[in-house]
């Protein structure tokens, strides 16, 4: 059983940024990224609230809640998992990493100016927590509204496993946009914190994208009706990826909008491959006026790097195929890039020595 973080001891004076949009563009399938509401406590007790200054919208939490800290069920984790933090925000942020008993060592904390990167090599289950730094020199504007030492929690983010194209966990911070008071005179900037896939080859999203197609359609005949058009699709542009009609796929076709345009796990595999969704109006000769129809369009030949992601694809969706069959027992199959992995997460409870709530 893994141990719970219990940081209530180590980072009490942390508080909320005064608005964190939180992303993932894995759907966490590789890994968690928390809000600062996880990572915080979410309430005030009536004599907490009073210190809050008026008008603020801050939580200041008495405590920070638990975030757990996992292991893999193999008890045999992956150990060398990349992870990179960009702070692309005009905000100081602070990294951490927390150990299982919630403690965070001088050595493994890390501040990052802006638009500078971190890169770290973690294991699955470790948990890093962001927060952003407010440096209020010359008087200038404490924009996250936070505690007398400047800092505001962001969120915390959990490897669960190694990407499968090998390229690094991306966590970015970005600035996000002005959120006003109702009378204009205190804007607070929004702060964005967001996983990113970076590989460049796309085959990491690619990935995402064969999970939902496994997750989305719960009818076996329907996922395999569409895993089977997407595998005619892709096989066609291999065989004459030059062939514009292969690239062009008409949504009103009753295949097409059968077995594609119904589920948004088969576009988003499409889009993966370059296909966009376009209007385009149709050609007539008898004087009538045109009519637009809906296509997925792949506009340019694919280059050879892309048609090694479409030969990537092809495995996925034979994967995808097995699964289909009847009788599939998942437990005996050989594992597919998306399968997620098990984490096993327990929470210790924090020393509490207040009066309970």
């Amino acid at each position: 059983m893994g141990h719970g973080i219990t940081m209530n001891n180590y980072f009490p004076l942390l508080s909320q940024a005064a608005s964190v949009v939180v992303y993932d563009q894995s759907d966490g399938l590789f890994g968690e990224l928390l809000d600062s509401s996880a990572v915080l406590a979410s309430s005030l007790s009536p004599s907490d609230a009073q210190s809050v200054p008026t008008g603020s919208n801050l939580v200041q939490p008495q405590r920070i809640r638990s975030v757990r800290y996992g292991y893999p069920d193999d008890r045999s984790p992956s150990t060398d998992i990349p992870v990179r933090f960009c702070n692309y925000s005009s905000s100081f942020v602070r990294v951490r990493w927390v150990d299982a008993e919630g403690k965070s060592p001088p050595t493994h904390g890390w501040t990052l100016a802006p638009n500078e990167d971190l890169d770290q090599r973690t294991t699955a289950g470790h948990v890093f927590v962001l927060s952003a730094i407010v440096l209020s020199d010359d008087g200038e504007e404490d924009l996250f509204r936070s505690n007398e030492l400047g800092e505001a929690a962001l969120g915390a983010f959990r490897p669960k496993r190694s990407l499968p194209s090998g390229s690094h966990h991306s966590i970015q911070v970005h600035d996000g946009d002005v959120v006003s008071e109702h009378d204009n005179s205190n804007d607070r900037i929004s702060i964005i914190l967001e996983v990113i896939l970076s590989d460049e080859t796309s085959y990491d999203a690619l990935v995402v994208a064969s999970y939902w197609l496994d997750r989305e359609i719960a009818s076996k005949k329907m996922r395999d009706d569409a895993v089977r058009t997407l595998q005619r699709i892709v096989s066609n542009v291999i065989g004459d990826p030059k062939n514009a009609k292969y690239r062009n796929l008409r949504l009103s076709n009753s295949a097409i909008s059968k077995n594609i345009g119904r589920h948004w796990s088969a576009t988003e595999f499409l889009r993966v491959l370059g296909f966009t969704r376009k209007k385009v109006a149709s050609e007539r000769g008898d004087g009538r006026e045109e009519e637009e129809e809906e296509y997925l369009i792949a506009e340019d030949a694919p280059s050879e790097a892309k048609l090694a992601l479409y030969a990537r694809g092809i495995v996925l969706l034979e994967q995808l195929r097995i699964r289909c069959r009847p009788g599939f027992v998942a437990d005996l199959a050989p594992p597919t890039p998306w399968d997620e992995p098990v984490v096993v997460v327990g929470v210790v409870a924090a020393e509490d020595d207040s009066e309970d709530d």
